[in-house]
């Protein structure tokens, strides 16, 4: 038996040895296990065979295997080319996340939503949740902001010096006035940038007291911390829309050939990619995305500019958007 990868055949090992049946639903073989979670559907194109994890019990409130893989139509089906719409590849998708019908469509998107996506992501990195590289990032990094930089600092003495409060050391009382007068100083920076602010946990910090503040500061009781990641992305972002003329320029000078992974071929610009998971690209031209996973190839038409989420089917999740 040959198989497209040896994740796959794993797989298929995996399913035969947990197997309590199996039956035909389409084109695929579906296996039923006794893991309490997962089931296999098992594939073959070209005498390539591909094994892919389903949630279990989803074929019981679905009909359609497709939307229990997570796609609605196969590549080989005739299928609209419409925003949502999920092409399942082998064991790959590719989602339709957005269609245009000219070039000022694309820059008018990027400028008024995708500037929004990216804020989203730029906080899930400063959280150390996930890791995205996107010309967002890119951009940031070339930016030489004596407030950014100013902030980072203030942040992480923030972080250190709230360590020290969480662990209860003696003579806390200087140490608050420490962690207070930093705070201030962050407070100061969401003023000058009309940023609201967000805070971390629900933990008492000090003494029922409120903070004195002067002309220069914001009267407001602080029991919890301040989210300074959650501050930095949101300034991060209003520095880009400052310059979202050059941003635009800038993310648009990233065009040209990519391959994927080593098996999806276009000319475009990868918006985000989160290693070995998810790739989003824009395509700002109609073209053939040239396909070849497994020594399998395919050739699948984008009729227009579009945004596309192409997403390995291993991956349980997927970029926010």
């Amino acid at each position: 038996m040959d198989f497209l990868d040896e994740i796959h055949n794993v797989r298929y090992r995996l399913a035969m040895a947990l197997k309590v049946s199996s039956f035909k639903i389409g084109d695929f073989t579906y296996i039923e296990t006794s893991d309490p979670n997962k089931d296999f559907v098992i594939g073959e194109e070209e005498g390539k065979v591909f094994v892919l994890p389903i949630n279990k019990d989803c074929i019981k409130f679905s009909q359609d295997i497709k939307h229990c893989l997570g796609f609605d139509y196969y590549y080989k089906e005739q299928f609209p080319w419409k925003e949502e719409v999920k092409i399942g590849v082998l064991d790959r998708i590719i989602r339709i996340l957005k269609v245009f019908n000219d070039y000022d469509e694309i820059k008018n998107y990027i400028i008024n939503q995708e500037i929004i996506q990216y804020e989203g992501k730029d906080y899930a990195m400063l959280e150390g949740d996930l890791y995205f590289s996107n010309p967002y990032e890119e951009f940031l990094d070339k930016l030489k902001d004596d407030d950014l930089e100013n902030i980072k600092k203030l942040s992480k003495a923030y972080q250190e010096v709230k360590n020290f409060l969480d662990i209860q050391v003696e003579n806390p009382t200087s140490i608050e006035d420490i962690y207070k007068e930093i705070e201030s100083e962050l407070i100061k920076i969401a003023r000058k940038y009309n940023v609201e602010l967000d805070y971390g946990r629900s933990i008492k910090l000090y003494s029922d007291e409120r903070i004195s503040e002067d002309e220069e500061h914001v009267e407001e009781e602080i029991r919890e911390p301040i989210n300074v990641n959650s501050l930095l992305a949101k300034i991060r972002a209003k520095k880009v829309i400052e310059r979202k003329d050059e941003f635009l320029n800038f993310l648009l000078s990233k065009e040209g050939e990519f391959n994927i992974w080593g098996e999806i071929k276009g000319k475009g610009i990868i918006l985000d990619e989160m290693k070995d998971k998810n790739v989003t690209v824009l395509l700002t031209s109609s073209q053939e995305l040239e396909i070849n996973i497994g020594g399998i190839k395919r050739k699948i038409l984008v009729p227009k500019p579009s945004i596309l989420l192409i997403k390995k089917g291993s991956a349980y999740f997927e970029i926010a958007r």
